[in-house]
Formats: C-alpha cells, structure tokens, sequence
C-alpha cells in the first residue's frame, strides 16, 4: 500500500452543520476535535441568501462544549450573498480548543440559504 492510501485511511469526516435552512443568527453544537491532530479542513456551502442578503459565518472554539465559545483565528468565512457559495478553510486542530462549532454571526436584510458545513481531518489513532 502507498503512504498516500496509509494517508487516506485515517482520513474522517465531522459535521458543524448538517443542511438546513439558516435565516438569522446562531449558533451550532460544539464538535469535539480530541481525537484530530493537524489540519483540518472545514467547507461551509450554502444557496444564494437572496437579493441584498448576506449571512456571516465564523468557526468558534472553546475548551468545553458547554463552555464559553470565542472566534478562531482564521476562522470567518466570506459572507454568503446572492449566489451559490462554496468555501474552504483550513485550520491546525494541534492550534484550536478542543470544541468548535460553527455560528451565523451576522445578517443582512432578510436572508434564506441552504446551507450545510462539514470538515475533514485526521485522526491521531486511526
């Protein structure tokens, strides 16, 4: 077996955000990242918010789920607007709290999106 496919195999996937409409402000439960170690990718896509609209999202971290939640450095998203949206970030979990979760911190207008948020990582033990 190649290393890339050693790789592969220890790949997993978390869900922030399984698809729902988002129309204000808000917050997401925490995802525990205790078993992750360097990057994870995290993809937030969305439908167009409507015209005028905008939504702002943002990765947030805390040392306990329950706990208090404050923004991750380099975690905002661009704002989803009136189209289609797709975006990628990439985060070191050895650099993040334990918990994250994802949160719809800003609106503008009336917005409606689809929208759905999920990050790939590796585990340390997998």
């Amino acid at each position: 077996m190649a290393l890339h496919e050693l790789t592969l195999d220890k790949i997993e996937h978390f869900t922030l955000l399984a698809t729902t409409t988002i129309t204000d402000v808000g917050d997401q439960t925490g995802v525990d990242l205790a078993g992750y170690e360097g990057d994870v990718q995290i993809i937030l896509s969305g439908t167009a918010a409507g015209a005028d609209t905008d939504l702002t999202f943002r990765i947030e971290e805390s040392d306990a789920s329950g706990g208090t939640y404050t923004a991750a450095t380099g975690g905002t998203f661009t704002d989803i607007g009136n189209a289609a949206y797709k975006e990628i970030i990439t985060l070191n979990s050895n650099d993040l709290k334990r918990y994250v979760r994802l949160s719809c911190t800003a609106k503008t207008g009336s917005p409606s999106s689809a929208v759905t948020c999920f990050g790939f990582g590796l585990k340390k033990y997998g």
